[in-house]
């Protein structure tokens, strides 16, 4: 079972891993679309204002890409193996699926848009302080997903391939958040 929880990627790469990986996005964008939930980076959640549909779409998309992109290059700079694109791309999808818990969490979330003080901490329930600190429960089981499957796509182990990961994901953020801010200025 834990196997399936954090390393379901000795069993599923590939084309498989990305079309459930690709389904999970599509389910996570629904969700968040009623929920308000944006993935607005690519390890980042947080409820906001509703915006329209493609939105939350393009944000699962761009965020993947990035992800992937980043993973893909440190690999082809670091790793010794033969990498393919497939499975950076299918395993990445499918450590995206926790975001379908974290939109679904987001329902659980209301903070007020207000500046003021008092007005915030009103909006700072049990349930609020509760399924936030859910969600990022969520994001840290994704992190931990998105590791191991760049063990087994990129054949990366040891020192080498915790330092790659984490450049990795930190430029795969870093990008998310500039192509994010460009296309919001387009879509919304």
């Amino acid at each position: 079972m834990n196997t399936w929880l954090f390393n379901p990627f000795r069993y599923i790469a590939g084309s498989k891993a990305l079309l459930i990986g690709l389904s999970a996005m599509m389910i996570s964008a629904v969700i968040g679309y009623f929920s308000m939930s944006h993935f607005d980076g690519a390890i980042d959640f947080h409820v906001g204002k509703a915006t329209p549909f493609h939105i939350y779409l393009t944000e699962q998309i761009i965020d993947w890409l990035c992800v992937t992109t980043a993973m893909f290059l440190s690999a082809k700079i670091w790793s010794a193996s033969e990498i393919r694109l497939i499975d950076v791309a299918g395993t990445m999808a499918l450590a995206r699926w926790p975001s379908i818990l974290a939109a679904t969490i987001g329902f659980g979330i209301r903070i007020n848009d207000s500046t003021s003080p008092e007005k915030l901490l009103a909006s700072l329930t049990p349930l609020t302080i509760i399924s936030a600190l859910l969600s990022a429960v969520c994001m840290i089981w994704m992190i931990a997903l998105m590791y191991n499957a760049f063990v087994v796509s990129c054949n990366m182990k040891g020192t080498r391939g915790v330092l790659a990961f984490i450049g990795s994901l930190i430029a795969a953020e870093l990008l998310s958040k500039f192509i994010l801010i460009l296309a919001y200025k387009h879509l919304i």
